[in-house]
């Protein structure tokens, strides 16, 4: 097999798994048309059809599925072989490419970006700070980091490095003079700030009675980013549900007071989430390191 064998099929690998000519060229840092001649290369020295193309979709034929299960797997083989004897193995280096949601990204994600690039000048990175969830493969990123319970993808891995806890606050000028809530059903009769991203509000998260309950009440105010949501809880203008990470320093400095503690809900699995078929490189194991440290005394 030669390399430009090897390169077809690596071309082949990244189209089946993105779903598209588009995303496979970004992963392999090649042009659409490169990766649909080394398609076509492969195809017709195999004889088969690999794929069945439409104008909107790309699928894999039975013969497409077949080689894909096997390929695939010898690549990623072929592929740690390689950088496990490469100079560089054990330095991140090159471009890494990460998403987390937006504020959770902002507040605890990109001081340690900026950390991991100050102790690796050979790295660069990008970061999409959005709480759109991405599609890591498609979109060719690195790593993603997400807050919330996984659904099942055997595309990807999902290492949890951390929980969140949230909980319900006020502040001082808000809640003096009237009664806090003393049972989540106690909102009613409150002013709540609501969390809402693509027209849909954030459930706030209760234990009562050894379970979990989800309510949704009526937001006097709704915003669609959690420090604006702080900032304004901060001024007065009603209780928030906000994570633990976010509002700390804001309780043990007086500007907020928590309310509903007998009823915190149990936390909220954050996770590295990466693609199974791809090698570990060095740049993404050690920050998955570093978040877990971080997860383990700041989270």
């Amino acid at each position: 097999m030669t390399l430009g064998h090897i390169n077809d099929i690596a071309a082949f690998v990244a189209a089946a798994e993105t779903g598209s000519f588009v995303a496979a060229a970004r992963v392999r840092s090649m042009t659409r048309s490169g990766i649909a001649k080394s398609v076509s290369r492969l195809e017709n020295r195999l004889g088969v059809r690999l794929f069945n193309r439409t104008t909107r979709s790309l699928g894999l034929t039975d013969s497409g599925s077949a080689f894909f299960e096997r390929y695939s797997e010898i690549l990623s083989d072929l592929e740690d072989a390689e950088f496990s004897l490469s100079s560089g193995y054990g330095e991140p280096q090159g471009m890494f490419r990460l998403t987390a949601p937006a504020t959770f990204g902002r507040v605890m994600v990109l001081p340690l970006l900026n950390q991991f690039l100050n102790d690796w000048p050979r790295l660069r990175a990008e970061a999409s700070l959005t709480d759109r969830v991405n599609d890591i493969i498609a979109e060719g990123f690195d790593l993603a980091i997400r807050i919330g319970e996984m659904r099942e993808n055997t595309s990807l891995i999902a290492r949890t490095i951390a929980t969140q806890r949230d909980i319900v606050v006020g502040s001082p000028a808000y809640l003096d003079g009237r009664q806090p809530p003393r049972a989540p059903e106690d909102l009613t009769q409150h002013d709540c700030l609501s969390y809402v991203n693509a027209g849909q509000h954030r459930a706030w998260r209760f234990s009562v009675n050894g379970e979990v309950i989800a309510v949704r009440p009526k937001a006097r105010l709704a915003l669609d980013g959690g420090e604006a949501l702080r900032d304004a809880a901060i001024s007065g203008a009603g209780l928030a549900f906000l994570p633990t990470y976010l509002v700390t320093e804001d309780i043990v400095a007086g500007r907020l007071r928590e309310v509903l503690e007998d009823f915190a809900a149990p936390p909220i699995p954050i996770s590295a989430i990466y693609p199974s078929r791809r090698h570990l490189a060095p740049k993404v194991r050690r920050f998955i390191d570093l978040v877990l440290k971080a997860g383990r005394s700041n989270i």
